[in-house]
């Protein structure tokens, strides 16, 4: 497996895009909307290739000394392979490589432990996401302490 950051205008955006949409909004009217988010543009945008076929995604976005994870995905039939912890290991190197200080992310309540386990802490209550209604939880992980 492979993995590298790509444009918006990459050849193979659309299939990242069209990964997230079946993962976080496949049942819902406006999809297409939803992932262009105020993050969408900024944002560096990573995907994971396996025999030349994209198998996951994820997207970073630096805001001063803080990065924010977002959007991360992988394809249904490659769940529970590794995929997931090579993306977000991968976005942790890059907010190292950017000397930044925090990451931060909202994680869907299946998804705490994951992210626990790789060292971000809980931060505030669960709420319902304004998208999806799904209920999510803030994390943050410090990588440098003020």
């Amino acid at each position: 497996m492979t993995v590298q950051y790509i444009t918006r205008t990459h050849p193979l955006y659309k299939e990242a895009v069209n990964i997230r949409i079946n993962c976080f909004f496949n049942d819902m009217k406006n999809k297409s909307q939803l992932i262009q988010d105020t993050y969408e543009e900024s944002g560096l945008h990573l995907i994971c290739l396996h025999n030349n076929e994209i198998v996951g995604t994820g997207r970073l976005n630096i805001d001063d000394t803080l990065g924010i994870i977002s959007q991360m995905a992988v394809a249904e039939k490659n769940q529970r392979k590794g995929i997931g912890q090579l993306i977000l290991l991968t976005l942790l190197k890059k907010c190292e490589e950017e000397q930044l200080e925090r990451v931060t992310l909202n994680a869907r309540e299946t998804a705490i432990e994951f992210y626990k386990k790789k060292g971000f802490k809980v931060s505030g209550e669960k709420y319902p996401s304004k998208k999806t209604g799904i209920i999510h939880q803030k994390m943050v992980l410090v990588l440098k302490e003020q």
